[in-house]
This record gives structure tokens, C-alpha cells and sequence, in this order.
């Protein structure tokens, strides 16, 4: 059996532990780390998929399964990726596995980069020209 042993300086070393040697790009880091995670395999841009399409979804208000409505913000995107059971998306079934201990803290903040990406994106059943309901 072989292999090999790669040396790095301790700030190189840093960053490739927390996932974002490749690039310092928060945006490129979390598009790509959508794709590892097979978040992408979920979250359809259409809303068809087991989880909620993340298009419009940054910056407006979802309804949740018990009637009550949150900000999708920065902590409720933290949130949904470490304890995705504490706020479930009314119209769908609480299925999404906990990433706690699984991505860094830097990785978090580059999937929700990516996340805030497609904001402006217009929300399943919505064309380009209609404004997305329950936008702040």
C-alpha cells in the first residue's frame, strides 16, 4: 500500500480543514458545497422537491407547519442547517438530517452566502414581474 503526505503552513492548514482552501469566495465555497451535501437533490428550484425551493427564499417570511410565520434571515438559515426539526416549512415533512458537527462554522456562512444568491430569484409559481408574497 502507498500514499502521501502533503505539508502545509498552519493558516493553509486552517483553511483546508474548514472547507474553504479552494477559494476565499464565500459565494463559490457554499455553491459548491450545495452540490456536496446534496442540498441540491432537495431544495428544487421549482418547490417540488422534499424541501423548500431557496429561490425568493432569503429575506421573506415563511410559513411554518404550525400556523406561525418566521424572517428567513441569516440565524433561521444557521438554524435550518444544525437542528433543521426546530421550524419545519408548512407543506412538508420534517426529513432533512442534521448537519451539526458535519460542516464548520465557515461553511455555514458560505452555504447561506449562497442561499442569499437567490434572492432575487422569483419563488416557485411566480413569474420574474410578480413580487413574491409575504416579502418584507
Amino acid at each position: 500500500m502507498g500514499g502521501w503526505v502533503t505539508v502545509m503552513e498552519p493558516d493553509e492548514y486552517g483553511k483546508w480543514l474548514s472547507g474553504t482552501a479552494a477559494s476565499g469566495d464565500p459565494l463559490a465555497v457554499g455553491e459548491k458545497l450545495y452540490s456536496e451535501l446534496a442540498c441540491n437533490t432537495c431544495h428544487l428550484p421549482d418547490g417540488k422537491g422534499r424541501g423548500p425551493s431557496y429561490y425568493g427564499l432569503y429575506g421573506s417570511k415563511v410559513k411554518l407547519a404550525d400556523g406561525s410565520t418566521v424572517l428567513a434571515d441569516d440565524n433561521y438559515i444557521r438554524e435550518s442547517i444544525l437542528q433543521p426539526n426546530a421550524k419545519i416549512v408548512a407543506g412538508f415533512q420534517p426529513v432533512m438530517p442534521s448537519f451539526q458537527g458535519l460542516v464548520t462554522e465557515d461553511q455555514i456562512l458560505a452555504l447561506t452566502a449562497y442561499i442569499k444568491s437567490m434572492k432575487d430569484q422569483p419563488p416557485p409559481g411566480k413569474s420574474a414581474a410578480e413580487p413574491a408574497t409575504g416579502k418584507k
